[in-house]
């Protein structure tokens, strides 16, 4: 499949935190699902699992697809110290009507940009207790294992997470502007960042990463903004 198929407007599905990004219908849809995935990467999570029926109320779907359904619910409010506010991200197995909390977010902590500041950066793993931002949240792998989760705790940047529930790590990404694509086909991450000309002015482009967060190559070309 085309890279240009993926952003028909008849085939996305658009979730948005302080950024959109997108997603196409793809083999998260048609994935042949089997009941025992769900179990063993939830019980390797090392959570509980519960009904579906006690996820919060008030949590939002942010995706899903006919196994698995993605939600994050707004836990405490942001405010003037905390500009995000603090989430809560469900990934439920509606099939066999169960669910577990993947994690709350702490957006008290810092980001690792300084480990992450060169063009080719991969992305740098941190500790999935300590995830700063994940007020929108995305299926990633077809079986629940793998999500994307983003935010914007310091009103200025994006912060996007690949978190695998079968190693139990996670990985932040280097871009600043969010996730902006998803290529199933090629296993692909296309990520936003932004930068400053020597002489003064931003300018976006964009860098493809793997579904591990390996640096690719550089996507696009750099746009004055």
């Amino acid at each position: 499949m085309k890279k240009a198929l993926f952003i028909l407007a008849t085939a996305a599905l658009f979730l948005t935190g302080c950024n959109g990004f997108t997603k196409t219908n793809s083999e998260d849809d048609t994935t042949k699902n089997n009941n025992n995935t769900v179990v063993s990467s939830l019980a390797q999570c090392e959570q509980k699992v519960i009904d579906i029926k006690q996820i919060p109320e008030t949590a939002v779907l942010q995706d899903s697809n006919s196994q698995y359904a993605l939600y994050v619910n707004l836990e405490q409010e942001p405010s003037e110290d905390d500009f995000e506010g603090t989430y809560s991200v469900w990934l439920a197995d509606t099939q066999a009507g169960t669910a577990i909390k993947v994690l709350t977010t702490d957006p008290s902590i810092s980001a690792p940009w300084e480990q992450m500041d060169k063009a080719d950066s991969d992305a740098v793993e941190v500790p999935m207790n300590l995830i700063g931002a994940a007020s929108a949240a995305h299926l990633l792998a077809s079986d629940g294992s793998k999500i994307i989760v983003e935010g914007c705790p310091d009103a200025r940047n994006i912060w996007s997470y690949i978190i695998d529930l079968k190693t139990k790590t996670a990985k932040q990404l280097p871009s600043t502007e969010g996730v902006q694509l998803i290529d199933y086909e090629k296993q692909e991450i296309i990520a936003s960042l932004y930068d400053y000309y020597p002489e003064g002015g931003r300018y976006s482009y964009s860098n493809a990463y793997s579904f591990d967060g390996k640096y690719l190559r550089q996507d696009s070309e750099p746009e004055a903004e």
